[in-house]
């Protein structure tokens, strides 16, 4: 699995090329910002993309833990999306046999609702379903799920010259309530999370406050920590909170793009048996590879 982990990374790393140095983005664009897609974090953007592979490890007190999502987002209309994904765990408890299945899969409507290409401003309404479909012994859930929420992202080009070397940073983020679609007492809850994702472009760097000349590859590259929490609003569990801290880097092409962090617990865990581990993401930005196919809205208009 690592192997061809890497073999897949190489080569859409080589398709990413094809813009090199100097490439214009049309992907994700508000303004002068390239909004990336985040790894756990929701994305606000509405375009059409492919993420071929969201791995995650993680290891903590009970075991082992291995997940390999994957999604598609289809651009429906200039400001209606559509994406669907998907999830394979694998379980290694301490407890017992390792289990191996597909946790729920769910399909998400997305609404660009306000954009501000002038002070880099998204902010994007979304419903999803989750699908009663999945392995029970991985934590898949045998009745529907319901999540409702607000995707943004927000860059600082429009700080004042004093602060210029600041007008890098972006913070992407997402609030996000799941309702579980069950009478039964012990599943019926409800939970919030709460996500960040703040980033410093070195694109946006050289191209718009200072070519400080870094070159390229380094040049498309884009450090950033994800902040995700997850909080029980109702139930036996009511309050339990739980978060992540990813910290990490991304690197962008013309068409590609390629993710690696850790993953550091930094709440609801104790610090010595908290899940810790790496994850990562290969997405493919369909606008910008088949762009005669995917760069206007699959059910018309410009």
């Amino acid at each position: 699995m690592r192997s061809l982990f890497l073999q897949a990374i190489g080569i859409l790393f080589l398709i990413g090329l094809t813009g090199w140095p100097g490439a214009v983005w049309a992907h994700g664009v508000v303004g002068k910002r390239l909004f990336v897609e985040p790894i756990a974090t929701e994305d606000a953007n509405v375009q059409s993309e492919y993420d071929v592979l969201v791995p995650s490890y993680t290891k903590g007190e009970h075991g082992k833990e291995l997940e390999l999502g994957t999604s598609v987002t289809l651009k429906l209309t200039q400001n209606l999306g559509l994406e669907i994904e998907g999830e394979r765990v694998s379980l290694d408890t301490d407890q017992g046999a390792a289990e191996s299945g597909w946790a729920n899969p769910e399909a998400v409507l997305k609404y660009a609702a306000y954009v501000n290409p002038e002070h880099e401003w998204i902010a994007t309404a979304a419903i999803g379903v989750e699908i009663p479909y999945g392995a029970e012994e991985v934590g898949a859930e045998d009745f529907w799920g319901l999540s409702t929420g607000i995707f943004y992202g927000k860059g600082f080009g429009d700080l004042p010259e004093g602060l210029a070397f600041l007008r890098p940073l972006m913070i992407q983020g997402d609030v996000v309530i799941h309702h579980s679609l069950t009478s039964e007492a012990d599943a019926a809850f409800n939970t919030l999370a709460y996500d960040f994702a703040i980033y410093y472009s070195i694109p946006y760097l050289q191209q718009f406050v200072k070519d400080v000349g870094i070159l390229w590859p380094f040049s498309r590259l884009f450090p950033m920590v994800e902040l995700n929490y997850e909080r029980v609003l109702n139930g036996p569990e009511a309050g339990a909170l739980e978060g992540f801290a990813r910290p990490g880097v991304m690197w962008v092409g013309k068409s590609v793009q390629l993710g690696l962090a850790a993953i550091v617990p930094v709440a609801g865990h104790p610090k010595e048996d908290g899940e810790r581990g790496v994850t990562g993401i290969v997405s493919l930005y369909l606008d910008d590879l088949f762009p005669s196919v995917f760069r206007k809205p699959l059910l018309g208009g410009e």
